[in-house]
């Protein structure tokens, strides 16, 4: 290892000070701040992302809930982790997992939870089959509307 040696006197606590850097003007622009002129340079990509991930606005896929997305976070283990060990046994279209997810997203905490409640009761051997999109008691199949 090497180790060097400075005489006691060479030693300055006091920084040397250029004067030519005084002199140095930074201009700025006073009408943005630095945050904003960098997302003015962003490619259009990146700004659609940008004006997508908005929280104001909700798309179809996008919930603002804790509870739904508490929900939703459970059904996605279930049927990530859960699902692939169990046969094969929802007599409906879509699967009860699916419907729920739908339900949720669409009726929000209560309502789907309501909703899911009720599908998992009438998903038994001797209920129902095929296709039984989520929709709130009263509410016309889309089934039937395609009938009328």
């Amino acid at each position: 290892m090497a180790t060097l040696l400075l005489p006691l006197n060479s030693y300055s606590p006091t920084p040397i000070r250029n004067p030519n850097l005084s002199s140095l003007k930074i201009k700025v622009n006073q009408r943005h701040s630095p945050f904003q002129t960098r997302r003015l340079h962003r490619t259009p990509f990146v700004r659609a992302l940008e004006e997508d991930s908005n929280p104001e606005t909700v798309q179809d896929g996008e919930v603002n809930s804790l509870g739904v997305k508490v929900a939703l976070s459970m059904l996605r283990f279930y049927q990530r982790e859960i699902s692939p060990i169990l046969p094969k046994s929802c007599r409906y279209i879509p699967t009860c997992s699916e419907y729920s997810m739908e339900a949720y997203k669409r009726y929000g905490a209560v309502k789907g939870t309501v909703l899911t409640a009720w599908r998992i009761c009438r998903c038994n051997p001797l209920g129902g089959h095929g296709y039984d999109p989520p929709r709130w008691f009263g509410e016309v199949s889309p089934l039937e509307d395609a009938r009328d």
